[in-house]
C-alpha cells in the first residue's frame, strides 16, 4: 500500500484512537484466555499419563469451559470497541466526503459524472469501512496471534516451531506477488461499478426521452454490456483472491503435516512429552484462522487503498471560486461595471464564450440582453452570480470587485434564475424558501404574487404545501419557473437575472410577470436575458451579444434603425411568428 495513501486512510481514525486501543486491549485479553486453553489441556495429558482421576479430568474440562465462556465475553467487547469506532470514522468521512462536494463550484462538475460521484461516496467509502472495522480488527488479532501463540511454541519446542514456520518465507513471497494484483484488479472493478452507476443515473434522470424515443431495449442492451464487464472484472479479482487463499491454505497444510511428522519423531525420541506435543498442536490449529484470514486482509487493506486514492480525488479538489476572509455580510449593491470581459470554459478548446466586453449598467436600470444561441448570454449571467470565475477586475458591482469580494456576499446581492428551473422533492413552500428557510408566510405570499405562482395555488392539493415531484416532475414547466423565480425574489436580490426563466410560461402570463417585477422590485437592477422580443417592452435598454462580443447597445427603436444584427433578429422572429399565426 502507498505510503501516501496508507496515511490518508489512517487520518480518520486518529480520533477514535481510545476506542481502538480498548479494543486492542480486549483483543489481548481474548488471546491471553485462548492461550491457556490449550495449555489445560496439556496439564489434562499429563495427568491422564500420570493415572489422574475422573473428578480431577473434570475440573480440567470445566477450567477450559471457563475459559471458552469468559472470552466469548473478551471477544464480543473488543469487536463493539473496533467495529464501532469504524462506523464513527466512515461517519466523519461521508459527511467530509459531502462537506467537500457542496464546496466544489461549476468547473468541477463539468468534468465530473454524477454516477461516478456517487459510487465514490456510497461503494468506495463502504471498502473503506470495511477496513476501518473487520479490516483492521483481524489485522490486529492475527499480529497478536502469530505473537503469543509463536512464543508459547517456542517454549514447547523451539526447532519444531522452526519447521511449522519454514515454509512462510515462500508464503509471505507469494501473498506479496499476488496482492499487487488484488489492488489493480480491486481498482478496475470500483471504475467499472462507477460506471453502472453512471449509466443507471442517467438513465433514470432521463427516462422520459428514453421511452419517447422508444430506446428501452438498446439501454438495456448498453447496460447489459456493462454489467458483463464488471463480471469479467469481478471474476478476474475473485481468481486472484482464490489463488490467493489456495495458496494460504496450501502452504498451511503442508506446515501442520511436517509439524506432525517432525513432532511425532521427537515424542518417539522423548525429546518432547505427549501432552506438550498435544498443546503445540492446539496452538498450531490456533494460527490456523489467522493464516487463512490473511488473504481476506490482505485484499481487504488493497481495495481500501484503491478507495481512498478515488475519495482522495475528490477531497483533493479545490474550487476555483474560494471566498476570501473578511466577510461581514453585507450583500453587493451598485452599479454594475463589466471592463473588457473575456472569458472561456475549460477544455472549450481555446474558444472564447465572451470577448472584451464592456459596458456599465446603473443601478435600477432594466436591461434585456439577446443574442443568437451561442452568443455568450448564458455565460455572462453565470459569471455574474459567480458560478464560474469571472477574471479579476473584470466585473464589479457598487466598485467592488466580485472576484475579490467573498462569494456569499456576491450571491446574497444577485437573485439568479436559469433557463433549467430545477426544484427539490419537498414542499413548494420550501423550495420558494430554499434560499431563506426563515422567511415569514407574507414574504413568500409577496413573492408568489410577483411571480405570479399565487394564480396556480388553488390548483395544487394542499397550496405551498403541496409535494413536488422529484426535479419538480409534478409540475408545469410554466409552473416550475414560476417557483424558481418565487425563489428568487424572496431573497431581495439588488440585482436580479433572468436567464431566459420564463420562455415556458405564454406571452399574457410572461407580460404580467414583468410588470410585477417593474413595481415590486422597482429599487433592484434587472437583467432580462430572451429569446422573445414582445418581454422587452419591460426594459429601457438592450444589449446585443453575437459570437461572444457586445456589437450593439440601445433602445428597441434605436437597434431597429440601425438594421444590424438586432434587426435582423427581430425580423426573423416576426416572420416565424407570422408563418406560425
Amino acid at each position: 500500500m502507498d505510503r501516501v495513501i496508507a496515511a490518508g486512510i489512517l487520518r480518520w481514525i486518529r480520533p477514535y484512537r481510545a476506542r481502538y486501543a480498548l479494543g486492542l486491549f480486549w483483543l489481548l485479553a481474548t488471546n491471553a484466555l485462548a492461550l491457556g486453553i490449550p495449555w489445560l489441556l496439556r496439564a489434562a495429558v499429563h495427568a491422564l499419563e500420570a493415572g489422574t482421576t475422573r473428578r480431577a479430568l473434570a475440573g480440567y474440562a470445566l477450567g477450559i469451559v471457563v475459559l471458552a465462556l469468559v472470552q466469548a465475553v473478551t471477544r464480543t467487547l473488543s469487536r463493539l470497541a473496533v467495529l464501532g469506532a469504524s462506523r464513527l470514522a466512515a461517519y466523519d468521512v461521508r459527511e467530509a466526503f459531502f462537506a467537500k462536494l457542496v464546496t466544489l463550484d461549476a468547473t468541477f462538475y463539468d468534468t465530473q459524472r454524477t454516477g461516478d460521484i456517487m459510487s465514490r461516496g456510497v461503494n468506495d467509502l463502504q471498502l473503506l469501512q470495511s477496513f476501518y472495522g473487520p479490516g483492521l480488527l483481524n489485522a490486529l488479532n492475527t499480529a497478536i496471534v502469530y505473537v503469543a501463540v509463536l512464543s508459547v511454541m517456542v517454549t514447547l519446542d523451539a526447532p519444531l516451531t522452526a519447521v511449522a514456520l519454514a515454509l512462510f518465507p515462500a508464503l509471505y513471497f507469494g501473498v506479496n506477488r499476488l496482492s499487487r494484483r488484488v489492488y489493480t484488479r480491486s481498482l478496475a472493478v470500483q471504475e467499472q461499478l462507477a460506471e453502472i452507476s453512471n449509466r443507471a443515473q442517467e438513465n433514470l434522470s432521463g427516462i422520459q426521452q428514453v421511452k419517447i424515443y422508444a430506446q428501452e431495449d438498446r439501454e438495456i442492451e448498453r447496460f447489459s454490456l456493462l454489467c458483463d464487464d464488471f463480471r469479467r472484472r469481478n471474476l478476474a479479482l475473485a481468481r486472484v483472491r482464490g489463488l490467493m487463499i489456495a495458496l494460504i491454505g496450501v502452504f498451511s497444510g503442508l506446515g501442520t503435516l511436517l509439524v506432525l511428522f517432525v513432532g511425532g519423531l521427537h515424542v518417539i525420541d522423548g525429546r518432547i512429552s505427549l501432552g506438550d506435543f498435544v498443546a503445540f498442536n492446539a496452538y498450531l490449529a490456533q494460527l490456523a484462522w489467522p493464516t487463512v484470514a490473511l488473504g481476506w486482509i490482505v485484499n481487504v487493506f488493497q481495495r481500501a487503498a484503491g478507495a481512498m486514492r478515488r475519495l482522495d480525488e475528490i477531497f483533493g479538489a479545490e474550487p476555483r471560486i474560494a471566498p476570501p476572509a473578511g466577510e461581514d455580510g453585507k450583500p453587493v449593491d451598485g452599479d454594475l461595471v463589466i471592463r473588457d470581459l473575456t472569458f472561456a470554459y475549460e477544455g472549450g478548446r481555446g474558444a472564447k464564450a465572451l470577448d472584451g466586453v464592456t459596458v456599465t449598467i446603473p443601478r435600477g436600470s432594466r436591461v434585456g440582453i439577446v443574442g443568437p444561441v451561442g452568443s455568450g448570454k448564458s455565460t455572462l449571467a453565470h459569471l455574474l452570480a459567480r458560478i464560474y470565475p469571472a477574471p479579476p477586475g473584470s466585473i464589479t458591482i457598487g466598485g467592488e470587485d466580485i472576484a475579490a469580494v467573498p462569494v456569499e456576499r456576491v450571491r446574497a446581492g444577485i437573485g439568479f434564475v436559469p433557463q433549467e428551473a430545477f426544484l427539490f422533492s419537498r414542499s413548494l413552500r420550501d423550495n420558494v424558501a430554499f434560499g431563506r428557510p426563515l422567511a415569514s408566510d407574507a414574504e413568500i405570499d409577496r413573492a408568489s404574487t410577483i411571480s405570479r405562482l399565487d394564480a396556480d395555488l388553488p390548483s395544487f392539493p394542499a397550496g405551498l404545501a403541496t409535494i413536488v415531484g422529484e426535479r419538480g416532475i409534478t409540475l408545469s414547466g410554466g409552473q416550475r419557473q414560476r417557483a424558481t423565480l418565487a425563489r428568487a425574489l424572496l431573497s431581495r436580490p439588488r440585482l436580479l437575472v433572468l436567464d431566459d426563466s420564463l420562455s415556458a410560461v405564454d406571452a399574457d402570463t410572461e407580460r404580467a410577470i414583468l410588470s410585477q417585477l417593474a413595481a415590486g422590485t422597482s429599487e433592484a437592477t434587472l437583467l432580462l436575458i430572451t429569446h422573445r422580443f414582445s418581454a422587452l417592452h419591460a426594459v429601457d435598454r438592450i444589449l446585443v451579444l453575437h459570437e461572444g462580443r457586445l456589437v450593439e447597445d440601445g433602445t428597441h427603436e434605436e437597434l431597429l434603425a440601425a438594421g444590424g444584427v438586432y434587426a435582423r433578429l427581430y425580423q426573423r422572429q416576426s416572420l416565424v411568428e407570422r408563418l406560425a399565426g
